[in-house]
């Protein structure tokens, strides 16, 4: 790690052979591999890693005390990180909470690096105070940034392999502007206010966009190009004797790292709210249509059926008592068969609006027709239905979802627009689908259905996230209204990705 090869190059003994003390990366490497596989096979790859790194000590001329001490300190190290987080998280730690990374910087941030020190120190011949701090610091800086770099890449792999385009171009403007700004701020002279000033915007940036393994990466980033500066005798490290070098550079990254990763934490934290707030709302707006469903099919194949079955028994009476039937009983009767006819009607009309059975049977471009030709009947207005390359076969999510917006829209509009005249679109795009409900009445004002939070304008926005779809309201005073929905197609519904963008040109989520 470039921590390490920084101070491999420090003479920390004034004349000694110069030696690394300070740990490889790929000590960190190995407490995440160890994250990754089962328990029982722990003491393998640990022997197999440590005898690897203890010839290697030897090949670079590092003496048997030296490598001992590394083997150690080592040990120590990765048992404590490995332990601890598994014991903690039950496996590869998630930083995705306050208490998640409280744990982790207990036992990797903190315990692992004590651990290591202690031993790793016994290397600086004489200097132990010193040694043990740098070697603190390091593994502490380590464990900052490296580790939750490599959880994260590994962790998230494929939600980067499907990222989108546009997520790739920030996370490269990301890192270009890092560099490029970072290099002025530690490889050519400056201060160590410079370099605060000139980071700060990219970590957050990164803590906010891209989480904790963004600050990671970003404070891996920094770090290569503070170590550059110093070694070359430029930036705001520079001090009269190289070793004094290392721990400025050491505690400003800590100090600058942690409070990112905490500020990425919390910004995690409340997405995953959001996510299980949405998650909720899934739910209970799919118990609701559930039970619509259930009383709509209860309705019809029972109250209705019964309702026939008493029409059609009175009716009988009334032809079985032929000319003995006592007077004025057969208009009764009449009315009686005639009520029951109505009332199964209004019933069936009820179960209908419940959960109409032909948007199951006969898909959402016929179910939206039956419901504009229904409005006009039932209302005496004119609605105007047109559509336009509508696939036949939709989600059925999506098609509830715009079925219901249809409705509510429809309904309010003729309830208050005070028109007779409706539009209704369904139109078919490239990347989904769109619809429009407009009108030329009296419209409203947007700012105060905002305010009183219209219960029919938040309906429409729950189902149309529910399904990743945006819908946009437009309308003013004596304006008429616009109601605007697009949903894409082929994505999975109720998928709340951090930065992406759903809504498409001209569409925005109204609160």
């Amino acid at each position: 790690m470039l921590f390490s090869a920084f101070s491999a190059n420090v003479d920390y003994n004034q004349g000694a052979d110069r030696q690394s003390n300070q740990p490889k990366p790929e000590r960190f490497r190995l407490a995440c591999i160890l994250l990754f596989v089962p328990r029982r096979i722990w003491p393998i790859v640990m022997v197999a890693a440590l005898l690897t790194f203890a010839v290697y000590d030897l090949r670079i001329g590092l003496s048997p005390r030296t490598v001992f001490f590394f083997q150690l300190s080592d040990s120590a190290e990765t048992l404590t990180a490995a332990l601890g987080l598994s014991y903690a998280f039950g496996g590869p730690p998630k930083l995705d909470s306050v208490k998640a990374l409280a744990k982790y910087f207990l036992f990797a941030v903190l315990l692992a690096p004590i651990a290591s020190a202690i031993f790793g120190a016994l290397t600086t011949h004489g200097e132990y105070h010193a040694g043990w701090w740098i070697a603190f610091l390091s593994q502490a800086l380590g464990y900052l940034t490296l580790m939750p770099a490599i959880l994260g890449w590994v962790g998230n792999r494929s939600a980067w392999l499907h990222a989108s385009f546009p997520r790739y171009v920030e996370a490269l403007t990301l890192i270009v502007g890092l560099s490029v700004f970072g290099y002025f701020s530690f490889v050519v002279p400056s201060s160590i206010l410079l370099a605060v000033l000139a980071t700060i915007p990219f970590l957050l940036w990164a803590a906010l966009r891209f989480g904790t393994t963004g600050v990671s990466s970003a404070a891996i980033a920094l770090a290569f190009l503070a170590i550059w500066g110093a070694v070359h005798g430029h930036g705001p490290f520079i001090a009269p004797a190289s070793a004094h070098n290392v721990p400025p550079i050491q505690v400003f990254l800590l100090f600058v790292t942690a409070p990112f990763l905490v500020l990425a934490v919390l910004a995690e934290e409340e997405e995953q709210i959001k996510q299980e707030l949405a998650n909720e709302r899934t739910r209970l707006i799919g118990a609701h249509e559930q039970e619509r469903t259930r009383i709509a099919r209860e309705l019809h194949d029972d109250v209705c059926q019964r309702l026939a079955m008493l029409s059609f028994k009175i009716e009988k009476v009334m032809n079985g008592w032929g000319k003995s039937k006592p007077i004025g009983v057969d208009y009764q009767l009449e009315q009686v068969r005639q009520e029951c006819a109505d009332l199964a009607g209004d019933v069936q009309a009820m179960s209908h609006a419940l959960h109409p059975s032909i948007l199951d049977n006969l898909g959402l471009v016929a179910a939206v027709e039956s419901f504009c030709r229904e409005i006009s009947e039932q209302s005496g207005v004119v609605v105007n239905f047109a559509n336009r390359n509508t696939p036949d076969s939709l989600p059925p999510d999506v098609s509830l979802s715009l079925f219901r917006v249809v409705q509510e829209a429809l309904r309010n509009a003729v309830k208050y627009s005070g028109q007779n005249d409706f539009e209704v679109h369904l139109q078919g795009t490239p990347g989904g689908l769109e619809l429009q409900v407009m009108d030329r009445g009296i419209g409203f004002d947007m700012g105060s259905v905002r305010k009183a939070g219209g219960l029919g304008l938040i309906s429409m926005r729950e189902r149309i996230q529910l399904v990743n779809g945006a819908i946009q309201v437009d309308s003013k005073p004596n304006g008429g209204t616009r109601i605007r929905v697009h949903v894409p197609l082929g994505i999975k519904s109720n998928v709340l990705t951090r930065g992406s963008n759903l809504l498409g040109d001209g569409f925005q989520s109204n609160p």
